[in-house]
């Protein structure tokens, strides 16, 4: 995908140059130079576009995750946690977030990992964007509207 997206820039990049050139040579009339500034004016929108996109196809360079939970249980529930964030919410969990994410999960279990795995479970049926302590007597409470969902 990457090799793709970078044809697509390189493309961006040589329609650039040779936009430029036409400009430069073109001896518009006023009322011609007035209509390719509209289409100048969604260029670059469109350059724009893809340059902040770009920071998701090209991010920084991944840092190495540990977890501190080296169950088989808690991978699998570890995994499916992640796959929810990106289909419930939209949220692609890249290795610096899940890194704070497990650091954080370790934290508020105390390092127990049947709780951090019942935390999360509590947020996917919750359905939260982030997981968090959660008391026994929390459980039997009636759930909160959708609409507080994920404002933690």
């Amino acid at each position: 995908m990457i090799k793709e997206w970078n044809n697509i820039c390189g493309q961006i990049n040589t329609a650039e140059g040779k936009l430029q050139d036409f400009i430069e040579k073109a001896g518009l009339s006023q009322l011609q130079a007035n209509k390719l500034q509209k289409f100048t004016k969604e260029w670059n929108q469109t350059k724009k576009m893809a340059e902040q996109f770009d920071q998701f196809i090209s991010p920084v360079d991944p840092i190495k995750v540990e977890s501190p939970f080296d169950q088989e249980d808690f991978r699998y529930i570890w995994k499916m946690w992640k796959e929810y964030l990106q289909e419930q919410h939209g949220i692609l969990m890249r290795s610096r977030m899940e890194q704070a994410s497990l650091d954080y999960l370790e934290e508020i279990s105390g390092g127990d990992v049947d709780k951090a795995i019942a935390y999360i479970r509590f947020a996917m049926k919750g359905p939260y964007r982030s997981f968090f302590k959660v008391e026994e007597n929390d459980k039997l409470k009636p759930p909160k509207s959708n609409n507080d969902a994920g404002d933690f």
